[in-house]
């Protein structure tokens, strides 16, 4: 390397050449510019943090009614929102009181005074049945009369060997059946004494819909002796069909279960109007049940006391049963009813009817079970005749009876 005393500005060995003033002098330049730099962001950043905040305060500011420009603002505003703010300002919901209609009123009663009126009228009745096996089930009653007579229903004494009435204070009497009939599912009981005390019957022909009713009754047992319900009457001549029979009852939406069947249905006088008979009991069905009206179950409870039986009522003399789809099926035979016994006094012995026969056909029209024969038997009266279709050794003989009186024979005798 040779040096001839002479500074080279543009290179040295290669590199530009700076005296030590011009490098320090750069490195100051050099972080001033990253000084400003770093500020300038910081500045940046602040600035986009405040706008960020200010947004949300500005938007809370004009939802509260706050302008920044209220000279811009009121001079776009127009009259109608003006007004429609002040109305939302002003507006309050109004509570109005209850106005009582001029036709008619919805009620809540106390039923106290009629409980207390007709509870010691009605009664539990434990029903034993010595077929196969002891048995016993319950049902409610009414007392009739002070010597003892009770109505209930022809269900909750069916097939039973013995009857023990209980009333309301708990104290239990023997009791005898006097009558029964199935065709309107009443029957009537016989306790021994005179200190009963029996209901008020009201007329069931001036039942409406919608007024108040009260069940007393025995649900589920007379554990539950007493227990009270209520409700209105819901419908009143609902056709139903009870054994065969077609029957105009009361329809009612207080509660009644098993074992209030044979109690009373209770105006709102506390009279008795009907007694307590079906109840729809299926998953899709609430709050309806029926009553036998007073009106209909009158004449058969005075029939039943003064005969031990209806008068006029029409029997075949035969007790039968189903012969089902399945068991025709098994079997190869017909469906219809078989005839497991003939009554010695009927008609259907001396035509030449006998057990093991099927009747499949009353009058040339088709019956597949015993709904079937009543709805068509209950049709006629004692006396007049009917054309059996009778099955036997495979074929069928039209056989001609004459019907007889029911009398006390329907408790053998179901046809």
């Amino acid at each position: 390397m040779s040096y001839n005393g002479q500074r080279d500005h543009e290179q040295y060995l290669g590199f530009p050449y700076k005296t030590y003033e011009e490098i320090l002098e750069e490195k100051h330049r050099r972080a001033r510019r990253r000084r400003r730099s770093f500020f300038t962001v910081l500045l940046l950043i602040s600035a986009a943090g405040v706008l960020l905040m200010w947004s949300p305060l500005q938007s809370r500011w004009f939802r509260a009614g706050g302008e920044t420009n209220p000279i811009r603002k009121e001079q776009t505003q127009s009259p109608a929102s003006s007004q429609k703010s002040q109305d939302a300002q002003d507006f309050s919901m109004a509570i109005s009181e209850p106005q009582e209609s001029s036709d008619s009123k919805i009620v809540v009663s106390d039923v106290s005074g009629i409980v207390e009126k007709v509870a010691k009228s009605v009664v539990g009745i434990v029903t034993e049945t010595y077929s196969n096996f002891s048995q016993s089930y319950s049902g409610s009653g009414i007392i009739l009369s002070g010597d003892g007579y009770i109505v209930t229903n022809n269900h909750v004494v069916e097939g039973g060997g013995s009857f023990t009435v209980v009333l309301y204070d708990n104290s239990n009497y023997p009791a005898y059946l006097i009558g029964s009939d199935s065709r309107t599912d009443i029957a009537v009981l016989k306790v021994e004494g005179n200190r009963f005390q029996p209901a008020e019957f009201g007329d069931s022909d001036k039942v409406k819909v919608g007024e108040a009713a009260v069940v007393i009754g025995c649900p589920g047992g007379v554990s539950l002796q007493g227990s009270t319900t209520m409700g209105i009457i819901s419908g009143i001549n609902r056709n139903l069909s009870i054994n065969g029979n077609m029957m105009s009852l009361i329809q009612t939406d207080a509660a009644i279960n098993p074992g209030n069947s044979g109690g009373p249905l209770i105006n709102q006088y506390g009279q008795v109007v009907g007694v307590t008979s079906v109840k729809i009991s299926a998953e899709d069905y609430e709050g309806i049940g029926f009553a036998i009206p007073i009106n209909v179950a009158k004449p058969i409870v005075e029939q039943l006391i003064s005969n031990g039986y209806v008068a006029g009522r029409p029997l075949v003399g035969l007790a039968v049963r189903n012969v089902s789809q399945m068991a025709a099926s098994f079997y190869s035979l017909p469906q219809g009813l078989l005839v497991d016994s003939v009554e010695s006094s009927s008609n259907a012995q001396s035509a030449g009817i006998v057990a093991g026969d099927i009747i499949v056909t009353i009058n040339n029209e088709r019956i597949y079970g015993l709904n079937d024969a009543l709805s068509i038997r209950n049709q006629y009266k004692a006396g007049d005749k009917m054309t059996l279709g009778v099955y036997r050794g495979r074929k069928v003989y039209d056989v001609e009876v004459q019907l007889i009186e029911q009398a006390n024979l329907s408790d053998n005798y179901n046809f």
